[in-house]
């Protein structure tokens, strides 16, 4: 079984990981923004998402879905990242008693930011299902025709004696198919379209404000870190302790 000391060195081997890594973690989140957010104008993606539902008013929207799981993705390993440093930082609070304790405010600072990052951070995630939620009720109302399909089987059989080729048994199936296509009521259709549509260019601007403002929080951890490093590796100084405590 591990001791707490051998999981603190382990832990801040994880977060001084994330720290020299940083940069490259918010380049693949920039590489994001500019692959799947790079239209700003809402006005350019609203056509865009009007053109691809006019084609398949049923089906999903492909791009946006695909813009979902990397910002999911991001805003996860970011989460993550922040969780592995508070536990640096909670490990590295020092044992309880009087005097020299400005390194253990910095850390009750920084840990009160990462806790707030965290959770509106664990807010954006769980707007993901809420969007899909609504967005399938909306489409449940564009009134798309719906083809019914029918079949029906006949089955004859008749039994002969005698005759010229001595008894007969014959018997027939004969198998009638239909389709009915029903067209629901026109009325209102363009309007939900139009619904669908700025659900779709509503969540695709909370996407992309959220993916910025995900990646301005990461570069603030990242900063904080580098600039409070030796305060929140040792509170009290080099010789003041690192044993593990609560304030």
């Amino acid at each position: 079984m591990k001791s707490i000391k051998q999981i603190r060195k382990v832990t801040a081997g994880k977060a001084d990981a994330i720290l020299s890594n940083g940069m490259d973690t918010l380049s693949e989140m920039e590489s994001i923004l500019d692959k799947y957010f790079k239209m700003t104008k809402l006005s350019e993606i609203e056509a865009h998402y009007e053109t691809e539902l006019m084609e398949t008013p049923a089906a999903a929207n492909e791009s946006l879905t695909a813009a979902i799981k990397e910002f999911r993705d991001s805003v996860a390993i970011s989460i993550d990242h922040i969780l592995t440093i508070e536990r640096f930082i909670s490990l590295h609070v020092p044992q309880m008693e009087d005097g020299n304790n400005f390194g253990v405010t910095v850390q009750l600072t920084i840990s009160k930011f990462l806790k707030e990052t965290r959770e509106e951070l664990t807010k954006k995630l769980e707007a993901i299902p809420t969007y899909y939620a609504t967005r399938a009720e909306a489409v449940t109302k564009l009134s798309i025709p719906k083809t019914t399909v029918s079949k029906t089987t006949t089955s004859t059989s008749s039994d002969s004696t005698g005759g010229k080729d001595g008894d007969e048994k014959k018997s027939s199936t004969t198998n009638v198919e239909e389709k009915k296509t029903i067209d629901p009521d026109t009325g209102g259709v363009d309007h939900r379209l139009k619904h669908v549509v700025a659900l779709d260019v509503q969540f695709y601007n909370t996407l992309r404000i959220g993916l910025m403002d995900c990646m301005s929080s990461y570069l603030t951890v990242l900063d904080n870190m580098e600039k409070n490093k030796n305060k929140l590796t040792a509170p009290k100084g080099s010789n003041g302790g690192n044993s593990m405590g609560m304030y």
